[in-house]
């Protein structure tokens, strides 16, 4: 893709140079109601006429664009709104919780490996489960 996109634009140059040699005459531009006359190369006037173009397609699709843009605005507000309501509604929901009590310690699946790999390397420094250990 890059290879393509490098040869386009050297094409596109080769082309502009050609036309620049090619049209070098001097060309008065003249606008009828105005009573000025703008003497310059014709390729500087083809290239000026071009640019103008460009920027005139510019200008409309951007305009053309406004209501997308306004709907996307509506949107994001709308998002930003449900998720300040999601936040609010967890910590009501981390309030409603009832704490874990020491003898009923929530524990998840990778501290309970931690424990019966403790429990496996240093069986006599880990509290039995079972009831008090023989002495």
């Amino acid at each position: 893709m890059k290879i393509l996109y490098r040869a386009l634009i050297l094409l596109f140059l080769l082309l502009a140079v050609l036309m620049a040699v090619s049209n070098a005459g001097v060309v008065a531009l003249t606008l009828w109601p105005l009573p000025f006359t703008v003497a310059a190369p014709l390729y500087l006037l083809i290239i000026s006429v071009l640019l103008v173009g460009v920027l005139a397609g510019l200008a409309f699709g951007w305009w053309a664009g406004r209501h997308h843009r306004r709907r996307a605005r509506e949107h994001g507000k709308g998002v930003a709104r449900l998720e300040r309501e999601v936040a609010h509604l967890r910590e009501q929901l981390a309030g409603l919780r009832p704490h874990a009590s020491a003898s009923h310690e929530v524990r998840t699946p990778g501290q309970k490996a931690i424990d019966r790999q403790s429990a496996l390397v240093a069986p006599d420094l880990m509290p039995s489960r079972r009831g008090p250990s023989p002495s």
